[in-house]
């Protein structure tokens, strides 16, 4: 339970990315809940738990309406919106939609999707070559296996291709505060995002790029879980 005194003070919404679900973020949650912070990590439509739901129809657009939804049903505030991988393309729909109760944007080895782009334009050649060979062979056409892109782990479950497809659109244009976060592991798959996208959304938006020398999922393992913490504290601070 939160105090009265803490309605006014940020909180933070993390979103996963490809394959995962919302445990994605527990370590970096018990970190920042027991120095005090407000924490929220709902799961996508048909991954984790709610695998149940998922379908040839589950695309970006409902990845958005389920975070727009979690925001507004829950009459969420002063978001610091955090997002991880296939999470950044999401997010940016999600600011589009609610952008009034954002404060800051954080993309963790990720970027924003400007109007009209996707997913594999946001993470590049190789992803795409990847995904769409992972669900010609091995998904039925229309899922991405879970062990594509990086090693799976239990948690993990197939992600369903639409979503990497699917344009997102933007169209209100909202200005937040944003901070990009890089890794450094596995550039063969990543490079494009972090040498061409990141920095070039970074600039247009006058964003700062902070890189952590480490694996794709930083937010997953130490020491890396604490440095990112570190920085999401320094922005809940500056706010």
């Amino acid at each position: 339970m939160y105090s009265q005194e803490n309605v006014d003070k940020p909180v933070f919404v993390l979103v996963h990315g490809t394959f995962q679900w919302g445990g994605q973020w527990n370590l970096l949650k018990a970190d920042l809940v027991s120095k005090g912070y407000e924490v929220y990590n709902p799961t996508l439509t048909g991954l984790g738990e709610k695998n149940h739901l998922l379908s040839k129809e589950t695309g970006i657009s409902t990845h958005i309406n389920d975070i727009v939804n979690f925001i507004e049903w829950r009459n969420l505030d002063n978001i610091i919106l955090v997002a991880h991988s296939y999470g950044g393309p999401v997010i940016s729909g999600v600011v589009d939609r609610v952008g009034n109760k954002i404060k800051h944007q954080v993309y963790i080895d990720c970027a924003p999707a400007d109007h009209g782009e996707n997913t594999l334009d946001v993470f590049g050649p190789d992803v795409a070559r990847i995904a769409l060979e992972s669900a010609k062979e091995n998904g039925d056409g229309w899922l991405i296996t879970a062990d594509a892109l990086r090693e799976s782990i239990p948690t993990m479950s197939k992600h369903p291709l639409k979503s990497y497809l699917e344009r997102v659109d933007i169209v209100n244009d909202i200005k937040t505060e944003g901070t990009i976060i890089l890794a450094t592991e596995a550039m063969s798959i990543f490079g494009y995002m972090r040498t061409t996208s990141a920095p070039k959304k970074a600039k247009a938006r006058h964003w700062e790029i902070i890189t952590i020398e480490g694996p794709h999922t930083l937010q997953e393992q130490d020491p890396t879980m604490s440095k990112v913490s570190k920085i999401l504290v320094d922005i809940y601070k500056s706010i």
